[in-house]
């Protein structure tokens, strides 16, 4: 926002330079974004937060600048000249909806000459780049940025029966705003009426119908509080952005309705002529409570890290016009009661009077060390076991290939439904206010997002894409908040292993993600977990695993299906994962040991078995590893036959077995036996037999 530096002087004594001014309010929270000229000619750009509407005009920013330097501020004069007559009986108010509109001031100028208006005004509102209309509506204008509250001027006569009513809009109600735009209006819009139809959309923009023109001679001035949330749903829903608007949606200050009217009024009579009226009308159906905020000087002290002495706790606040009084009763430690000024909105907790105290020593000040906690002074404290699992898990998956990623939670209704486990899904979390009124759902899955990542990457070039994320997924209910598991996501698409010259080029398939999901397991001390094929609604049919250890459920594991694909964009296959973090912490675990580099060498032996087709490699390997007697380092499977020689409904499976033991060299005798023993348990178990032996 643009404010002119010798416009600021008119409230407060500043002897700096303006390059002075900018760094001390940047110190104290309001960040200097560039000054453009030089001495009083000078005009800031600060970024004013939109949690300081009190800030959003010179007056507001020359009170921070009088509580930074204890200089003394000047409010503008809003005394009217004597002898007006009563405002009641040039016009009347009335408010239908006071839940929306908790004050309404009024006030009228009778008899004003409406016409350019004087050179100081033009060159004050030009200097901040707005642009002059006339001197009625600059004089508003001249007072929103002066004191920071919205007015607007309504042309007297041409409101019907000389009244105003504040109201909802009625089914089928239009209006025709200042820019010239025909809107037509919803039954839950605030809009400010006369006797007969609507003539400004309330804290939003006035209409046509009742501008102020060159044939004005008697004037409305409207000055009222309304509340944030209606304001901003009006402007959404319409496209309007207005400079009121903008205050009003963040808070406005309900008690500065009538200085902001008086302001104005003696302005108008100043510069166009005429009489205000006096007194003015003064709606209040709503008084809004003065805040109270318990305020700790203890606290203030331990929260910024370095103590402070009570009177600069004090200062701080007084400076800013809050009342500080001792809190009754309050024994050891102290307590203060602190009543917050009504123009300032923002505050509403003790962290937030313990902030002010931090911007009235400027953050640069606050010194750079980390506070000592009480919990890790004695030697407790640290992360908890949830921290320490998702770094572990982080560390794995970087470990395997992975690049983490972050999404957010919202997702379209049907895609949250697509990738819901069990089915039917249950229905997804819907928000009432969403920032994206495509993705109003909170998602069951974190798959929806990590599959358009994929496809963002692999549609703009990337030969490869491998994501995981941690975070949480969103299970409704009934009746209540819905639950928030933590979950990991992993999906791979693209090639596999890195491209060179000896090795052949190829896609990543199901035994990449098995290898990522095992990686895991074994940094987390789960290996080895149990996979078995199952139906998965959102993953390919053949190619879907659920991910178990010692008979509890960890997760999910496949290929995606060709509907959730399309739905992201995706013609590759991808593979995907989404695994429980909250089942990975309950999950029996064994103690990771360390184990030295084998001393002795590994003994391989091969075994060619007939088997049933329908029996699975994790079977295999429990019957094979079942034999103790020597140590077995690993099993692989090498080749895989059927067709002549091979009986029907039956396969012929090659493994490799390797024997290793860590303390001598294995005799080829012992390994012999164990060999024999394995395959009688195999034809005993699982119905195997050597291949080449009788019936082949």
């Amino acid at each position: 926002m643009r404010f002119s530096h010798a416009w600021l002087k008119e409230y407060v004594e500043v002897e700096e330079p303006p390059a002075r001014v900018g760094a001390r309010l940047t110190a104290a929270g309001l960040p200097l974004d560039g000054i453009e000229g030089s001495g009083d000619a000078a005009v800031y750009d600060f970024d004013i937060f939109t949690n300081r509407p009190d800030c959003m005009n010179h007056l507001g920013l020359a009170r921070e600048y009088a509580a930074l330097t204890a200089a003394s501020l000047r409010p503008p004069d809003t005394a009217l000249p004597p002898g007006g007559s009563p405002t009641s009986g040039a016009a009347a108010v009335a408010i239908e909806a006071p839940d929306l509109c908790a004050r309404y001031s009024a006030r009228c100028v009778l008899g004003v000459r409406v016409g350019p208006s004087p050179a100081w005004l033009r060159s004050r509102l030009e200097s901040i780049g707005q642009r002059p209309i006339n001197n009625v509506v600059d004089a508003t204008n001249f007072v929103l940025w002066e004191m920071g509250h919205p007015l607007h001027a309504f042309d007297l006569e041409r409101l019907e029966g000389r009244r105003i009513v504040v109201r909802r809009a009625r089914p089928g109600e239009t209006l025709t705003t200042l820019d010239g735009t025909d809107r037509t209006l919803l039954p839950e819009m605030l809009v400010i009426a006369d006797a007969r139809r609507p003539v400004a959309l309330a804290g939003v923009m006035g209409g046509r119908d009742t501008e102020i023109a060159a044939t004005t001679r008697d004037v409305l001035l409207e000055s009222a509080w309304f509340e944030p949330v209606s304001v901003r749903r009006t402007a959404r829903a319409l496209g309007l952005r207005t400079d009121a608007s903008h205050r009003f949606e963040r808070g406005a200050d309900p008690e500065g309705t009538v200085a902001a009217l008086d302001r104005a009024a003696r302005l108008i009579a100043e510069i166009a002529g005429g009489r205000a009226t006096d007194p003015a009308l003064d709606l209040y159906p709503r008084r809004l409570p003065a805040r109270l905020v318990g305020f700790r000087p203890e606290r203030a002290s331990a929260l910024l890290g370095v103590a402070l002495p009570e009177a600069t706790l004090r200062e701080a606040m007084v400076r800013r016009a809050f009342r500080v009084e001792e809190r009754p009763g309050a024994g050891a430690p102290r307590s203060w009661q602190v009543t917050v000024p009504s123009f300032r909105r923002d505050v509403e907790r003790e962290v937030d009077l313990i902030e002010e105290v931090a911007r009235h020593r400027g953050y640069d000040a606050i010194p750079a060390e980390l506070p000592v906690l009480a919990g890790f002074a004695s030697g407790g404290g640290g992360r908890g076991p949830g921290d320490r699992l998702r770094g572990t898990i982080r560390q794995a998956l970087l470990a395997a290939g992975l690049t983490e990623a972050i999404n957010y939670a919202m997702v379209e209704r049907d895609e949250a439904l697509l990738f819901a486990d069990p089915a039917p899904a249950p229905e997804p979390f819907e928000l009432e206010n969403p920032l994206q009124s495509q993705a109003p759902c909170l998602r069951l899955s974190l798959l929806p997002g990590l599959l358009r990542n994929v496809a963002h990457n692999l549609n703009h070039g990337l030969p490869a894409c491998h994501l995981f994320e941690i975070g949480a997924v969103f299970r409704p209910v009934p009746g209540d908040r819905p639950e928030e598991p933590v979950r990991v996501g992993l999906v791979l698409a693209g090639r596999g292993l890195p491209a060179h010259w000896s090795l052949p080029a190829r896609d990543v398939d199901l035994y990449d993600l098995k290898g990522a999901v095992e990686v895991l397991a074994e940094r987390l001390g789960l290996s080895p977990l149990t996979f078995s094929s199952d139906r998965i609604p959102f993953l390919a049919a053949g190619r879907s695993l659920r991910v178990s250890k010692g008979g509890l459920p960890l997760g999910v594991m496949g290929e995606v299906a060709r509907a959730g694909r399309e739905r992201c964009g995706l013609e590759r296959a991808v593979f995907g994962a989404e695994i429980d973090l909250g089942a990975l912490m309950a999950a029996p675990r064994a103690e990771r040991r360390f184990r030295p580099l084998p001393r002795f060498p590994a003994v391989r032996r091969d075994l060619a078995l007939v088997i049933g087709r329908e029996v699975r490699f994790e079977a295999i390997e429990r019957v094979v590893r079942s034999v103790d007697s020597l140590p077995i380092a690993d099993v692989q499977v090498f080749d895989r036959y059927a067709g002549a020689g091979i009986p029907a409904g039956q396969v012929g499976l090659a493994i490799q077995v390797t024997f290793q033991s860590p303390d001598r060299t294995l005799a080829a005798d012992e390994v012999q036996a164990a060999l024999e023993a394995m395959v009688k348990r195999l034809e005993s178990a699982l119905g195997a037999r050597l291949r080449g032996a009788a019936g082949d």
